[in-house]
């Protein structure tokens, strides 16, 4: 979804998903293969000119995190959050953490695809944006973000914590 948004150009979004789901055959027992760097990389081998930017954050960076969020969608630049699962309500509460662009926001709120369904039908997760924050900074695991480098390099730039401004 991150790349129809984006309006990019020659990638088979028929089986993009399976083509780059490096864990679509892992067996019990196995190490999990997928993460943003390891799909980014593998999207990168094929389509060249897709380049993911993946930022990650520390326990009691869930502000910065959040800031850098809203920043990139200020922006109107597709970004994907990375977001721990056991403080969430049923039905999306469990173990591990889930992986999904944010779709919608407003001065409070942070709306995610959480997936879609056979029928094509979207289901989305809206949270409290101090609710996100405090699942970063309270669960394990879901600390990252990732966006499209060339989008935002199109868009006239944005800054990161320790890096110097981005500009066209």
């Amino acid at each position: 979804m991150i790349l129809r948004a984006a309006d990019c150009k020659g990638v088979n979004f028929e089986s993009f998903q399976d083509d780059f789901d490096l864990d679509k055959n892992l067996k019990l027992g196995d190490q999990a293969r997928n993460n943003f760097d390891s799909v980014a990389q593998a999207v990168l081998a094929i389509y060249p000119d897709i380049r993911f930017k993946h930022v990650g954050f520390q326990k009691g960076d869930g502000q910065m995190k959040l800031a850098l969020v809203e920043e990139l969608i200020r922006r109107r630049l597709p970004v994907l959050v990375s977001l721990a699962r056991p403080l969430l309500s049923p039905p999306y509460g469990g173990r591990g953490w889930h992986i999904m662009p944010v779709v919608d926001a407003s001065d409070d709120t942070l709306t995610m695809l959480w997936s879609v369904d056979d029928r094509k039908l979207p289901h989305t997760i809206t949270l409290k944006k101090a609710d996100f924050v405090t699942i970063h900074e309270k669960c394990a695991g879901g600390d990252d973000i990732a966006f499209l480098e060339e989008s935002a390099d199109q868009t006239g730039g944005f800054a990161i914590e320790g890096e110097p401004r981005k500009a066209i």
